[in-house]
């Protein structure tokens, strides 16, 4: 009777945790379904592959003269429809660099510790010094699947002038972003800003930055964080040192 009884708890217990199980998956798919139709009326229209759901953007300036630094980007999407390629804007900027980009699944089944597969790319060169990255993926992403992207550069001689900036350019609807610099603190920071800019000279909410000292370290660092950035909008911090 007690086998009998431990039994059918036992059976009670597997479809209460099946039930659970499909009642998270079908949250997960309610959450994807209205973030892409989020996607689709902050395009206006226009028609993207991805959102960016949070960019993540820090550059380190390794030496006060600016001649060692690099940058570790990390962008979590979500795709809009079946991508085969993944296409991103490419800037070379100054200076000599070496540049790595590498992809992962993130969702069901894809735990957050995943590993990342490093991305070949091409170039296709557009207007002025903008360049996009196309990458070829080992299988293609489908609609609906989170992502992350990363891209970090080893940036040689690119911070050394007296006026410096790094810009986040906003090709993607993209729900909030952090764009942080970490700057040696041996070298004075003289003055710092941050703006947001829309096409060739058009520029406004200019605002000025604090420099924080970063915990345990001699370093200072100075940290823009955004919510619902503008597509198309350039997003820059400047600094004198």
């Amino acid at each position: 009777m007690l086998g009998e009884i431990k039994e059918s708890l036992g059976e009670i217990l597997r479809r209460q945790k099946t039930l659970g199980d499909r009642m998270e998956s079908l949250e997960i798919r309610f959450d994807q379904h209205e973030m892409m139709k989020e996607a689709d009326d902050a395009g206006q229209g226009v028609s993207y592959d991805y959102r960016i759901l949070e960019h993540l953007r820090r550059y380190t300036i390794h030496d006060s003269k600016g001649h060692k630094a690099e940058m570790i980007s990390t962008r979590r999407c979500l795709a809009l429809r079946d991508l085969p390629e993944l296409r991103t804007r490419y800037h070379t900027g100054t200076g000599r660099r070496e540049v790595e980009y590498a992809y992962r699944l993130v969702g069901e089944g894809q735990g957050g510790d995943s590993g990342w597969t490093s991305l070949d790319f091409s170039i296709n060169k557009g207007a002025g010094a903008d360049f996009s990255a196309i990458f070829s993926l080992p299988r293609p992403i489908l609609s609906g699947e989170l992502f992350e992207l990363r891209h970090e550069i080893e940036l040689i001689d690119s911070f050394n002038t007296h006026n410096e900036w790094v810009s986040m350019v906003m090709e993607y609807p993209t729900g909030r972003f952090t764009l942080e610099v970490i700057l040696p603190a041996d070298r004075m920071i003289l003055g710092t800003r941050r703006e947001i800019s829309e096409g060739a000279s058009q520029s406004f909410d200019k605002r000025r930055l604090v420099p924080q000292k970063v915990p345990g370290r001699n370093q200072v660092s100075l940290v823009w964080n955004e919510e619902a950035p503008v597509t198309g909008r350039t997003y820059t911090v400047y600094w004198e040192w």
